[in-house]
C-alpha cells in the first residue's frame, strides 16, 4: 500500500480550522469536540509515522552494516534513529516499528493470491483498525502480541479488534492476557513453576542512606503479599479521611505497613492495625475435579492455573471459592443493611473489581443501587461493587445502574449519551463476547 494522508489531512484540517479560537469561553461539548478532533488527528498521525518507521526497521535489517540506513547517519540501530526523529523513547520507536512492519505484511499478503506456506500470519483487521484510526498503535501491539501466541484464526482476529475498540489499553492488556491464559493452562502451570525458581527480593544502600528495593514475585507470593499491602493501605485512607494533617501517598502508606509487618515479626509490644485480609481465589468445580484448567484470584490481573490454586489453598489464610458447588446464601434481604463476606466474594466474580473501571476489589466497597434507607435489599441484584471516585461519579452523575442476569449495565444521563444507550460493565465487559 502506499503513503496515504488523505485521514490525517482531514483530521487535522479539523483541528488547523480553529486556529485562533479562545478555549475558555467554549462550552463543555465543543471543548470535547476540540479534544476528540486532536485525538482523531493524532492517531492518523501515529498510523503514518508507523508506516515509515516499520520501512526504516525493515531496511537496517536488511542491511545492518556501517552502510545500512541508521549507521550511515549516525545511530546504532533503527529504533534509535526514529526515537530521535521523533523525540520520543526508544521503547515507543520500538512499538512503532513492530506495528509497522506488522502493516507492510499484511500489504503482502493482500497482494499476492497465494501468500507463502512459510510466510508470518498477516493480521490485515489489525491494519485496517490502525489505518481508519479505529484503535491506537499501543492497541495494536498488544493485539499482535496476543494474535500471534494464540495462533490466531480471522475470526478470533476480528473479535480481538473489536474489543480494542471499546476498551483501553490497560483493560486491554488484562483481558488479553487472560485469553492467552485460558488458551493453554497447561502450560501456564509449567511457566509459574519457572517463575518461582525466578523469584528474588534485594535491598540495596545507597550513599546517601536510602535504601532501593528491587525484586521480581511470582504469582502466589505477589498475590498474597498484594492482598495483605491492599488492605492495609485501603485502612489507612479511610483513616486519612478523619485525619486533615496525613498526607503519606499511596506509596509512603505501602512502606509504612511493611514496617509494621517487620515490627510484628520483631515481637514488638506495638499493636496490630486490626485490619482483617481476606485472599480470595476462585476455580469451577470441573476444572478442580479434573486438575487441569485456571482459576482467578482477587490481587492478580491473570488467571492462574489449577496445580498453583490447589497449593495455594491449602494455607489456612486463604479461602477457596469454589464455582459451581452448592449455592451458598447470598441474598439477606431487608435482615441487614450491610453486605456479608458471601456476597462479597459473589460480587467479586460478577464484577472482577470495580465493575466500571475494573480497579481490584481491595479498593472497592460494596454499594446499594436501591439505597438501603430508600427500600433497597440486600441482594446480589440490588449491589454493585465500586471504588470511591466511580461511585461518586455514578451517583453525582445521574448515572443508572441495572443487574441484568448476572450481568452489571450502566445506562449514562442523556447529557452524557442522547440515546442513553446501556454499557455492559464487571467482568463481562472485558471478555470477547460481549
Amino acid at each position: 500500500m502506499t503513503f496515504q494522508t488523505a485521514r490525517f489531512a482531514a483530521a487535522s484540517a479539523a483541528v488547523c480550522a480553529r486556529d485562533g479560537v479562545a478555549l475558555r469561553p467554549l462550552s463543555d461539548a465543543d471543548l470535547l469536540e476540540v479534544q476528540r478532533d486532536i485525538g482523531e488527528a493524532r492517531r492518523a498521525l501515529d498510523a503514518l509515522a508507523t508506516e515509515v518507521a516499520g520501512e526504516i526497521s525493515a531496511r537496517a535489517d536488511a542491511s545492518p552494516g556501517p552502510g545500512g540506513i541508521a549507521r550511515r547517519v549516525g545511530f546504532v540501530n533503527a529504533k534509535a534513529l526514529v526515537a530521535d526523529s521523533l523525540g520520543g523513547t526508544r521503547g515507543e520507536a520500538d512499538r512503532l516499528a513492530r506495528v509497522g512492519r506488522a502493516l507492510a505484511q499484511a500489504d503482502a499478503v493482500e497482494t499476492l493470491a497465494l501468500p507463502a506456506p512459510d510466510a508470518p500470519r498477516a493480521w490485515t483487521l489489525v491494519a485496517a483498525a490502525v489505518r481508519a484510526t479505529e484503535i491506537t498503535v499501543e492497541k495494536a501491539e498488544i493485539l499482535i502480541e496476543t494474535l500471534e501466541k494464540l495462533r490466531a484464526s480471522e475470526e478470533l482476529e476480528a473479535k480481538f479488534v473489536q474489543l480494542a475498540k471499546r476498551l483501553r489499553p490497560y483493560d486491554l492488556r488484562r483481558a488479553c492476557s487472560r485469553e492467552i491464559v485460558l488458551n493453554d493452562p497447561a502450560g501456564t502451570e509449567e511457566k509459574e513453576r519457572e517463575q518461582y525458581k525466578q523469584r528474588y527480593l534485594n535491598l540495596t544502600e545507597r550513599m546517601d542512606g536510602m535504601t532501593v528495593v528491587d525484586g521480581l514475585l511470582d504469582k502466589v507470593s505477589a498475590a498474597q503479599w498484594k492482598a495483605w499491602l491492599d488492605a492495609q493501605t485501603r485502612a489507612m485512607f479511610q483513616a486519612k479521611r478523619e485525619t486533615p494533617g496525613d498526607l503519606r501517598t499511596p506509596g509512603q502508606m505501602r512502606v509504612d505497613a511493611m514496617v509494621m509487618l517487620a515490627h510484628h515479626a520483631l515481637d514488638c509490644d506495638a499493636t496490630g492495625s486490626g485490619v482483617a485480609t481476606a485472599m480470595v481465589v476462585r476455580v469451577d468445580l470441573e476444572d478442580l475435579k479434573s486438575g487441569v484448567g485456571v482459576g482467578t484470584c482477587d490481587s492478580l490481573e491473570t488467571p492462574i492455573s489449577v496445580g498453583t490454586l490447589r497449593a495455594m489453598a491449602v494455607d489456612a489464610a486463604i479461602l477457596p471459592a469454589v464455582m459451581g458447588g452448592d449455592s451458598l446464601p447470598l441474598d439477606v434481604g431487608r435482615a441487614k443493611r450491610g453486605a456479608t463476606p458471601t456476597q462479597r466474594i459473589a460480587l467479586g466474580e460478577r464484577d472482577g473489581g470495580c465493575a466500571w473501571c475494573h480497579a481490584p476489589s481491595s479498593f472497592c466497597d460494596v454499594h446499594h443501587i436501591v439505597h438501603w434507607d430508600h427500600g433497597g435489599a440486600t441482594d446480589l441484584s440490588n449491589l454493585v461493587m465500586l471504588c470511591v471516585s466511580c461511585h461518586h461519579q455514578m451517583h453525582f452523575g445521574r448515572w443508572r445502574i441495572e443487574v441484568k442476569q448476572g450481568e452489571v449495565w450502566f445506562t449514562p444521563p442523556a447529557d452524557v449519551d442522547p440515546t442513553r444507550t446501556p454499557r455492559k460493565s464487571g467482568l463481562a465487559h472485558l471478555g470477547l463476547a460481549a
